[in-house]
């Protein structure tokens, strides 16, 4: 399989299997999660259609930039009890968007709007993590999906803020495999959380 396709396929995958896992317990993380997941193969598709026939695909992605990690932060805002920790996040999300909209008139700042977004997306996850840890639930805790869609959205945000952090330095050279590989391992850990989640547990 081309690495370069590998990424789609994984996606394609991962939506599938929401979608099929949707229709049997609509949970509200579920739903959230599924819309996510559709929205991004799409985004993926479409990028990769235009790259093919060498159209500029920035747009797409720029756009998507805001539905991700906006998203992102509304699946843990209904997941975490303890609201007052979301300040931090609440902060951040903010200067993302602030980013996001100079953006439209230095593109050059797109990189800065991933790296918060993948930096707020870690403290997100590191907040469930903690209220998991101090709660009953982390006796089951490989049954609960958020628990496996954290695991995937550390693997991939964590490394790309390093990643981006040095752009400059790292755009020219051969590292996108390595962005591909990441993208796949997250949601190859996705699909077998949506796999091996309990069916019984309401998130």
């Amino acid at each position: 399989m081309d690495l370069f396709k590998a990424p789609l396929y994984s996606q394609l995958i991962v939506a599938l299997l929401s979608c099929f896992f949707l229709i049997k317990r609509k949970s509200p993380f579920l739903k959230l999660l599924t819309l996510f997941l559709v929205v991004t193969f799409f985004v993926e598709l479409t990028g990769a259609y235009l790259s093919k026939i060498r159209q500029p695909n920035f747009w797409v992605y720029h756009f998507y930039n805001a539905f991700e990690y906006i998203a992102i932060f509304f699946l843990y805002e209904n997941l975490l009890k303890e609201k007052k920790y979301l300040k931090i996040s609440y902060g951040l999300l903010f200067l993302l968007i602030l980013l996001w909209v100079l953006t439209f008139f230095y593109k050059s700042y797109t990189h800065y709007t991933i790296i918060i977004g993948s930096f707020n997306t870690g403290v997100l996850v590191f907040l469930y993590l903690r209220e998991l840890l101090l709660s009953n639930e982390i006796i089951n805790y490989k049954e609960l999906l958020p628990f496996w869609v954290s695991v995937g959205f550390l693997v991939f945000h964590l490394p790309a803020i390093p990643f981006f952090s040095f752009w400059s330095y790292m755009k020219n050279k051969d590292l996108f495999p390595i962005l591909y590989s990441l993208i796949v391992l997250m949601n190859v850990i996705i699909s077998f959380g949506l796999l091996w989640s309990n069916r019984k547990v309401e998130y």
